[in-house]
């Protein structure tokens, strides 16, 4: 499991996501329609748009586009800024190169 993968999956945990939720979260997050996931989960459609309601209001997100912006706020929360290279690094980096 990569790191973005264990952060969306701490955070679909702390957000209260049932396991059927997550599977029909990250079968979303991939790009697979309802009837696809339905299909794959051997559910109805109508049970995966309810859990897809269920989890776009645990996440306090209403759609796709926020679904997207959700996954992006969860990864960069975990990524840190680059600390700027102090004058002796740099030229020491600058004479190795």
């Amino acid at each position: 499991m990569t790191s973005i993968e264990q952060t969306l999956d701490y955070t679909m945990f702390r957000c209260e996501l049932r396991e059927k939720q997550r599977l029909v979260l990250w079968m979303l997050l991939v790009g697979k329609e309802q009837k696809e996931i339905s299909q794959s989960l051997h559910m109805s459609e109508e049970a995966i748009k309810k859990h897809q309601r269920i989890i776009y209001r645990k996440l306090g997100i209403k759609g796709k586009a926020q679904l997207s912006k959700w996954v992006l706020e969860q990864i960069s929360s975990t990524i840190t800024a680059p600390q700027p290279l102090t004058k002796e690094e740099f030229f020491r980096d600058f004479q190795n190169a």
